[in-house]
């Protein structure tokens, strides 16, 4: 086993000022060890193993020996180093710290109660004696109920009866309000209908009126239209068929002339032959400008709408053989003058052709006649659907009638659709009426609930239970007896509201608050404290003692508790969270001064600090600091006369030797 040197006079504990480590084999002391030899068996030569014991001691020794040699300088030169003192430190804490005030008293109880019953009625059972324990809603006492369940069971009724409107009113009110919105949405929308249909009505009448008048004013004017083509048809016809009997008589007349000029050419020309052949040419002239003046008439009339295409072609062909009537009778008269030639008389024999093809043209414009009367009939034709679509236009204006008819039906459509959503918006009047109607009977529910209620509590009336945990203390009825109401039956003594009364001394009084915790003890009942709490303190002092009354609720107290047993009771009266904690025995009192001895890490070693601090509350061996430490400062235990500024060494093993003066 190692020995253990003190600091102080042993060196050799010291750290080395080389960091060697002390505890190898070269550099530990020489240490005088016990060897334990185990019992010789029979039978067994030990000499081998002696001789090998002491070979390996003498190499020991003589190991042992130069390493002791060696280290010398170095133990000699730790010696000379001063020894520090090693101490146990621990950290300030954080934690709750409370503090207790301790009390005594006594259980009390402030609960005595005279049963009664609330109605009037014959006993029927009473179920409990003197003296005997009962518990909270335990039956007692017991009434005659007959007439009772029977009021019960007429609430009953009258309730059903009343839940059966209610149900009847609830059913029939969504149906009654879906058929007034349903007649409100119908009316509204034949109101919408009633009101397209007059604004179309509005829309046709002035157009329609309009629209047929016009027609009437077109029809009218396409009559007249018709019937001034009729006349210009049937001028244009006269005009023709007296212009192509005409032609046809002056090309008769000029094929006579060019006979009777080729009959002169050849019996040779006389005065009167050259008299009537200037005759012939005037007259041919005069035919030619009359033709003339016809093809412009004809073509202002076509121009102007009044006259066919075939009267300018007609009135074209005329100029045309007007013209070639005027150049025949200039040759003959040229023929008479100059005296017959061969070729005068095939001249004159040519113009009698040419008078004669005129003739045949002059009564081929008899065609245009039949043109002409064909106008006439499209005319005709033109006048009379002209005709027939005035009459049709006519007729129409019959219908403006009806059509004012017809806006005059759409404005009273519109004016019922009116009446008919006034009184469909009338009908929701009935609503609220159903609705009061459903109030009333669930007022009538509610009323009949009341009465089922009021019979049941009656009912229930009829039997007395235990409003605590208590002790009958006095039974005043028997089975059989009139009990009268608000008569006492029964005198019990609550077990329930036994609380703590505590006799607190001036000084301590204002310690207490209502609703701090307690701790109490009653020796009689448990060895384990109940818990209570303050819930009330009596502000007046008893003047004999000066002492304060303080009542302390205990919730969870067990059925054992009994008014008058002694108590002891410890009261939380102030609780801290994050306090600065310390041991207790770490605070060192110096010149009325708590002070705290800190051990400030410098490197390996440490030095004290000695620290004058404020205490606080303290609880359970620990004690709070107020002020000048923080948590996790290192405080020192024990080593009360270490000096400010001395240099320590911190234990770190609980085998390390703690110094302590």
């Amino acid at each position: 086993m190692e020995k253990n040197y003190d600091a102080r006079t042993d060196a050799a504990t010291q750290p080395p000022t080389d960091n060697r480590v002390l505890d190898s084999p070269q550099n530990a002391p020489e240490t005088v060890r016990t060897e334990t030899v185990a019992p010789r068996r029979k039978g067994f030569n030990w000499i081998p193993l002696a001789i090998l014991a002491a070979i390996l001691a003498t190499g020991l020794f003589l190991k042992r020996r130069a390493a002791n040699n060696a280290a010398a300088p170095v133990a000699n030169a730790a010696a000379a180093a001063p020894a520090f003192p090693t101490v146990r430190v621990v950290p300030v804490e954080l934690g709750n710290i409370a503090q207790t005030l301790q009390v005594t008293g006594a259980l009390k109880s402030n609960q005595n109660i005279d049963l009664g019953s609330k109605i009037s009625g014959r006993v029927s059972r009473v179920l409990v004696n003197e003296g005997d324990r009962v518990q909270r809603g335990q039956l007692l006492i017991e009434l005659d109920d007959a007439d009772l369940r029977a009021q019960v069971a007429q609430a009953q009724a009258a309730l059903s009866q009343a839940v059966v409107r209610f149900r009847q009113g609830v059913v029939g009110l969504p149906a009654r309000e879906q058929q007034v919105s349903t007649g409100i949405v119908q009316a509204r929308t034949n109101l919408s209908t009633a009101q397209a249909r007059l604004r179309q009505a509005l829309l046709n009448e002035s157009p329609r009126i309009t629209n047929a008048n016009s027609q009437v004013q077109t029809a009218q004017e396409t009559v007249r239209t018709a019937q001034t083509r009729l006349a210009q048809a049937r001028e244009t016809a006269r005009q023709t068929q007296q212009q192509t009997v005409a032609d046809i008589a002056r090309a008769q007349a000029a094929a006579q002339a060019s006979r009777a000029a080729l009959r002169d050419v050849i019996s040779g020309a006389r005065d009167q032959q050259i008299a009537q052949g200037q005759a012939q040419v005037r007259l041919a002239q005069a035919n030619l400008n009359d033709a003339q003046t016809e093809l412009r008439r004809q073509q202002i009339l076509y121009e102007g709408g009044a006259a066919p295409q075939a009267s300018v072609d007609a009135a074209k062909t005329r100029v045309a053989v007007n013209q070639a009537q005027l150049e025949t009778a200039q040759q003959a008269l040229s023929l008479t003058r100059e005296g017959a030639t061969t070729e005068q008389v095939t001249q004159a024999r040519e113009a009698v052709r040419q008078a004669e093809a005129g003739v045949s043209t002059a009564q081929a414009g008899r065609s245009r006649v039949l043109v002409a009367q064909g106008e006439i009939t499209n005319a005709l034709a033109a006048l009379g659907q002209s005709q027939a679509g005035l009459q049709t236009a006519q007729a129409n204006l019959s219908q403006i009638p009806s059509v004012r008819e017809d806006t005059r039906v759409a404005r009273e459509a519109v004016a019922q659709a009116r009446s008919a959503v006034v009184q469909a918006q009338a009908n929701r009047s009935q609503i609220p009426v159903a609705r009061e109607d459903i109030n009333s009977a669930q007022a009538g529910i509610q009323a009949a609930q009341a009465q089922l209620r009021q019979a049941q509590v009656t009912l229930a009336y009829a039997r007395i239970y235990s409003p605590v945990n208590g002790v009958v203390n006095t039974k005043l009825t028997n089975e059989g007896q009139t009990a009268g109401q608000g008569a006492a039956l029964l005198n019990l003594v609550s077990l329930d509201r036994v609380y703590f009364e505590a006799q607190v001394s001036e000084n301590s009084v204002g310690q207490i608050k209502a609703g701090q915790s307690a701790k109490i003890s009653i020796a009689a009942v448990s060895d384990k404290p109940l818990v209570g709490f303050v819930s009330d303190i009596i502000p007046t002092a008893d003047v004999r003692t000066r002492q304060f009354r303080v009542r302390i609720s205990i919730p969870n107290a067990p059925r054992e508790l009994t008014p008058g047993a002694f108590a002891r009771a410890a009261l939380t009266t102030q609780t801290l969270g994050n306090a600065l904690l310390v041991p207790e025995d770490s605070i060192v009192q110096s010149n009325g001064q708590s002070v705290l001895l800190l051990a400030l890490k410098n490197g390996k070693k440490a030095q004290v600090k000695r620290r004058v601090v404020q205490v606080g509350i303290s609880q359970g061996g620990r004690t709070q600091i107020v002020g000048g430490v923080r948590s996790g400062d290192l405080v020192i235990l024990g080593n009360s006369d270490l000096e400010d500024g001395a240099d320590i060494l911190i234990a770190k093993k609980d085998s390390e030797r703690v110094y302590q003066k």
